[in-house]
């Protein structure tokens, strides 16, 4: 590894060639003394010789490498490395490591996706997934947090870098948005935008669902149709919006919406819901299948909040004050060791 190479690699202007001779670098010499004398020897000149623009873009590296980080220490899917002892030559080049070796190394490890500077528009979206029975919260690049609820998608670029910071969601997802005026947030899914500038709120937008819904918890969002760009309404704090794909139209709740953010922090919270609602809020919970029985079923409502409940102690504070039994068939282990759904079924129990 040339010093040259280095600075070239920093520019942008690597070839594919020489790019993967840096990360070759990386991988096999980067604990080694020369790396590290090499490392100072270049943070000193970048410091002395570094323009306005260079360290914007230093600093952008540095977004996603920490957005890399985060994605290792809190998704589900993380691959955890040995821990080792702090060094103290790494205080002194944070900053390189930013630009080159921690994005390297992270990627390396999450996603076995080679990128640069040079590369990074080229690149595949993002994709961040909660698998059933679990949830996944993260950080983006621009620092807006997000919470996935169970069996939901997040699509998202490598980078922000158009006029408008643009995700696409398949399922449920509470967005605390990082503030930027000129640089608005849409959350996109199969019917609805949301858009915010720094704003607090949740979608939940199943693609199994026949209804998308918005609930804003603080700041402003604007909703629109994602078919024609037609705005359908500006939300004030505590209102959650329901669309109904099939008919097109929507309605808007005032009260209670702490039941549809209330899962973000592990709790269920149910108020006067249909059981055909709580049924399907169950089964994503818990990943079984819930089937109701009976019509009778369909129309009881449940008030209940859960926090810490497992699934049978769920069916039992159910059914003892509402007209239902339950029966639970475990799931079967497959010939690959893993096993499918259990399956929960409500009947109507006559008093």
């Amino acid at each position: 590894m040339t010093k040259e190479l280095f600075f070239k690699y920093l520019q942008g202007a690597c070839t594919e060639a020489e790019f993967d001779e840096v990360l070759a670098w990386i991988k096999d010499e980067g604990k080694s003394e020369a790396a590290k004398n090499l490392v100072r020897e270049i943070w000193d000149e970048l410091n002395e010789t570094a323009i306005p623009e260079e360290k914007a873009r230093y600093s952008r590296v540095l977004d996603k490498i920490h957005h890399q980080i985060n994605l290792e220490q809190k998704s589900s899917q993380v691959i955890e490395l040995p821990k080792r002892k702090k060094q103290p030559w790494l205080a002194l080049v944070t900053k390189v490591a930013a630009m080159l070796l921690l994005p390297v190394l992270s990627l390396l490890i999450y996603t076995s996706i080679r990128y640069s500077d040079q590369f990074a528009a080229n690149q595949p979206d993002m994709e961040v997934i909660a698998p059933a029975g679990s949830r996944v919260n993260l950080e983006l690049g621009d620092g807006t947090k997000v919470w996935l609820n169970h069996g939901s998608e997040l699509r998202y670029p490598h980078r922000f870098e158009s006029d408008t910071r643009r995700v696409f969601l398949k399922g449920e997802a509470y967005f605390e948005v990082a503030h930027n005026s000129k640089v608005p947030f849409v959350v996109g899914t199969k019917r609805l935008d949301v858009k915010a500038t720094g704003t607090v709120f949740n979608v939940n937008a199943y693609e199994a669902d026949d209804r998308v819904e918005a609930t804003l918890v603080e700041g402003r969002v604007i909703v629109y149709d994602r078919r024609n760009s037609q705005k359908i309404r500006a939300m004030s704090p505590n209102e959650c919006l329901k669309f109904n794909v099939n008919s097109n139209s929507y309605s808007v709740e005032s009260k209670d919406i702490e039941k549809y953010t209330s899962w973000k922090d592990g709790i269920l919270i149910f108020r006067n819901d249909p059981m055909p609602v709580v049924a399907q809020k169950l089964g994503r919970w818990f990943n079984a299948d819930v089937e109701l029985s009976n019509e009778l079923v369909k129309e009881l409502t449940v008030t209940a909040t859960f926090t810490d409940e497992t699934l049978p102690q769920v069916l039992e504070l159910l059914t003892e004050p509402l007209p239902m039994s339950f029966h639970v068939t475990p799931g079967v282990r497959a010939a690959d060791g893993s096993f499918s759904k259990q399956k929960v079924q409500f009947g109507f129990k006559k008093k």
